[in-house]
């Protein structure tokens, strides 16, 4: 038969398992509850890092793209 990767129900086959309307994320309470929770103190970066580490929400992130000095640095003048 015919397999059409736009159709969720078609994402269990072979040839769409690397489709784009067939890859997800990690649901991000999901990932939290993997994690020890960040300390009361963390810095917003710290708190949010989770969604880019590997095997997390942003699959397509890369860690050394990211750091929190590249962050503070966003607010300075």
């Amino acid at each position: 038969g015919m397999t059409d990767c736009s159709d969720s129900e078609c994402c269990s086959h072979p040839a769409c398992s690397e489709h784009i309307m067939c890859l997800s994320s990690n649901d991000p309470v999901e990932v939290l509850l993997r994690k020890q929770p960040p300390s009361v103190t963390a810095s917003f970066y710290q708190r949010v890092k989770f969604l880019i580490e590997e095997n997390s929400v942003q699959s397509y992130a890369h860690m050394d793209e990211y750091s929190e000095n590249l962050f503070w640095s966003s607010f300075t003048p």
